[in-house]
């Protein structure tokens, strides 16, 4: 019996896996490339022993203050850190078509993008930014990587509204300078 489910939740995740992968409208690209889901930093030896001096240090003024559980999640948090960022970042395909943006596996369609802005200071930052709404609206950063901006936005134009104005998150550039 337990044999027969498992078939049947494998049977379920295969059709599953056909369906997400199944061509679609989104596949028929205007525009389309290649890049990393997130940007990796080079850190340095330096960097390296600053982080760690500052996080050893960290731990013992929360022991020497009676914080031990302070203490516990800086070890935690930068043990978890490190961890999740061994791997480079997977590069994933970016496909702009006439109905909507696909982002690897990820949809979106036009009538959920509120609005795009392109953020791009090259050799530092070169990202599409979409405003997507749903239960609650939230920004997306797509690395353009090598793609032409103006051409991006010359074809986004017609479809969804450009937020002019708009400049790096202030969070985003604390990021990028500490390598984080």
């Amino acid at each position: 019996m337990i044999k027969k489910i498992k078939e049947k939740l494998a049977e379920k995740k295969r059709e599953k896996h056909i369906l997400r992968n199944a061509p679609s409208a989104y596949d028929e690209a205007v525009l389309s490339w290649i890049a990393p889901e997130t940007i990796k930093h080079e850190r340095g030896t330096v960097w390296k022993v600053i982080i760690g001096l500052l996080i050893i240090g960290t731990a013992i003024w929360g022991i020497l203050n009676n914080a031990w559980t302070f203490s516990l999640v800086i070890v935690v948090f930068s043990v978890t850190y490190y961890l999740a960022h061994l791997e480079h970042p997977k590069h994933v395909e970016i496909k702009i078509s006439n109905i909507g943006i696909k982002v690897g596996g990820r949809k979106y369609p036009y009538n959920r993008v509120r609005a795009f802005w392109l953020i791009y200071d090259p050799p530092y930052v070169r990202t599409l930014n979409i405003r997507v709404s749903g239960d609650i609206a939230t920004d997306i950063t797509i690395q353009l990587d090598r793609q032409n901006p103006s051409e991006l936005r010359e074809f986004l134009m017609d479809k969804i509204p450009e937020m002019e104005g708009q400049s790096e998150k202030l969070s985003d550039i604390l990021l990028r300078l500490l390598k984080i």
